[in-house]
């Protein structure tokens, strides 16, 4: 995977967290695994990206996450329990970086589109890939917790 396609998402991540909860994420770590990963997860964000790029961009939290970036969408507004509210923040959060990374993606000369995303959620919960392909682990962390950034591209990007 092109480092600089992998580096739009990061930018927009990172980003979005500044400009929706003032929120610095640092990050601490990127790991790479060339044959695909099965990855744990309480909360993803899963948004396909098509067009020129095809492959996902997923966003892991924990509900703690998923609760603060609900308030801060919510411009303070307190949010205690992962509800219907607390889902469509997390799904718009997705929606945001994948936004900012398209829109620094076109900049590049990277045409793409997103699809809508969809959120799964469990205790035990593993995400695999089929077929098999790299994909990138980005691991972040801020006063909020720790969130992970996973980037899975079909074909040579």
């Amino acid at each position: 995977m092109d480092s600089q396609v992998a580096n739009q998402f990061i930018s927009a991540t990172l980003s979005i967290f500044k400009q929706v909860g003032n929120v610095n994420l640092k990050k601490t770590g990127l790991e790479y695994f060339p044959n695909g990963h099965k990855i744990s997860a309480g909360i993803a964000t899963i948004l396909g990206i098509t067009g020129a790029l095809k492959g996902q961009f997923i966003l892991v939290l924990d509900e703690a996450m998923a609760l603060k970036i609900a308030s801060a969408i919510l411009m303070g507004v307190p949010v205690t329990t992962y509800d219907e509210v607390a889902e469509s923040a997390v799904s718009e959060i997705g929606n945001m970086i994948g936004g900012e990374a398209s829109r620094q993606l076109h900049e590049i000369g990277h045409i793409c589109d997103l699809t809508v995303p969809a959120i799964v959620r469990g205790k035990e919960m593993e995400i695999a890939f089929y077929p098999a392909s790299p994909i990138f682990v980005i691991s972040f962390d801020c006063e909020w917790g720790p969130v992970k950034l996973i980037l899975r591209f079909e074909g040579k990007v």
